[in-house]
């Protein structure tokens, strides 16, 4: 039976039990919604039904309460045959299906619904709304999971829409870095809802999340908007030298981004820095699933929510800097990873090779290597990778490895590369590169990249004058 996207009819046999309750947008009416769905399931004696719905009825009403951030209704119908459940919300967004990695900590609850259910979907009331629905019952599902979320991939996102400004303002966002943006948000998406989560159980962040979230939408909602034209148009390049298997999108050249918002949206703008700040504080520390964001990450969502800031102010644009800043080569979180690591298979190689953590932080290097590049060993270890990348690869390089952190997604692992390396004279040395895993010798994550030279160097670039 094809999964439809529509309400589709009542069915299933005889009407049992009906219940229907309004809820506000927090986290605690998950509970008091399955509260409900096992009131009725008990009524109809359907009991055998409550595990599968509770868990899709809690995915879904905390997508309400994260995204939709409108009161909604949670309306269930139990027959003899079939259990329908719909939440309602006043906000026209529609979900779409992510596609993150086993290991993402986010991305995966429409995954999760469509898996547990007969069937499932979303049906749209324009600017009035819509309804998630789904349903069970004892015959077993023809579909296959890809068949199921189908339902679900419709235009738009589990993101907050907007209501027409009758002020709004311009602004330049000039520079932007769509590559490094579009890692940042799956990096956001994380540290967000796992924020929602924590400060549902906790009195210790004080935070506006509905704002944050309502200003993180609206940029990345306009970088994607930007970028998947010069896709179309083949105007946009690869972020990556050809052959590389990472799958970061093309993007143009150079992005300068005009997003229109709210004269009266400075606010949000600063929430979703504080709220960011938070999460990145609490990821730090441990409290999280998701792992802090790397410095660019960081640098370049404080430059966005600035900009959006100083500009509503009367303040001229300043371009985004780039990430080939010194002080992103020294820039680490020093509270990743402190767990003691052996680096000898590191220290006593006798070909090239370099060891990195989760921070993206040099912990041990081969003489031979840091002899190639001309370093000193003692000198390398501690700094960042971004010292051995060149300045016009390095936000791919932080995209790529933030998509590692975020979603899991390694596909380097394994996989021969020829890449340049940047000597500390400044000049690029094509190498061949091999990247896996260290061997497990600690709870501490570290990468291994075997490199050596390729061909003669080539000469530093020009600097003009």
């Amino acid at each position: 039976m094809p999964v439809s996207a529509d309400l589709g009819k009542s069915s299933g046999g005889d009407l049992l039990a009906q219940r229907t309750a309004s809820f506000e947008p927090d986290l605690a009416s998950a509970g008091a919604a399955r509260r409900l769905l096992q009131d009725a399931l008990e009524a109809a004696d359907r009991l055998r039904w409550v595990d599968a719905g509770a868990l899709a009825l809690s995915e879904v009403v905390t997508n309400a309460a994260l995204h939709a951030h409108t009161p909604f209704d949670v309306v269930i119908e139990v027959r003899t045959e079939r259990l329908r459940v719909e939440v309602r919300d006043a906000n026209p967004a529609l979900p779409q299906q992510r596609r993150y990695d086993m290991r993402a900590t986010t991305g995966r609850g429409l995954a999760l619904v469509a898996a547990v259910t007969r069937e499932c979907g979303v049906h749209s009331f324009g600017s009035h709304g819509k309804v998630v629905w789904f349903s069970l019952g004892d015959d077993a599902a023809e579909e296959s999971t890809d068949d199921l979320l189908a339902a679900w991939d419709v235009d738009g996102d589990w993101e907050r829409s907007e209501e027409v400004a009758p002020q709004t303002q311009e602004v330049v966002l000039e520079g932007m870095p769509a590559t490094l943006w579009l890692a940042t948000r799956q990096h956001h998406d994380a540290i967000l809802r796992e924020l929602v989560l924590y400060v549902a159980e906790h009195d210790d962040v004080q935070v506006a999340l509905a704002l944050a979230d309502t200003a993180r939408g609206r940029v990345s909602r306009a970088v994607v908007r930007a970028v998947e034209p010069a896709q179309h148009a083949g105007t946009a390049r690869p972020a990556l030298p050809e052959g590389h298997p990472a799958p970061l999108p093309a993007v143009p050249d150079s992005m300068t981004l005009l997003i229109s918002v709210p004269r009266t949206s400075a606010p949000a703008y600063a929430a979703l820095k504080a709220a960011l700040d938070a999460g990145e504080q609490l990821a730090a520390a441990g409290k999280l699933l998701a792992r802090p964001g790397l410095p660019e990450i960081v640098a370049v969502r404080d430059w966005v929510c600035e900009q959006v800031v100083s500009q509503l102010a009367g303040l001229s644009a300043a371009a985004w800097p780039g990430t080939a800043q010194r002080h992103f080569e020294t820039a680490v979180n020093d509270t990743i990873d402190k767990a003691p690591w052996d680096d000898t298979l590191v220290r006593d190689a006798d070909r090239g090779v370099v060891a990195a953590d989760e921070a993206n932080r040099i912990v041990a290097i081969s003489r031979p290597l840091a002899d190639l590049l001309g370093w000193d060993v003692d000198d390398l270890v501690g700094r960042r990778v971004v010292t051995l990348i060149p300045p016009r690869l390095r936000e791919a390089h932080v995209a790529g490895f933030t998509r590692v952190l975020t979603t899991g997604e390694a596909h380097i692992l394994g996989v021969p590369l020829v890449l340049p390396v940047l000597r500390a004279d400044g000049s690029e040395l094509p190498c061949r590169f091999l990247v896996e895993r260290a061997p497990q010798s600690s709870d501490r994550s570290v990468y291994l990249a075997w490199i050596d030279a390729d061909v003669e160097p080539q000469a530093a670039p020009s600097t003009g004058g």
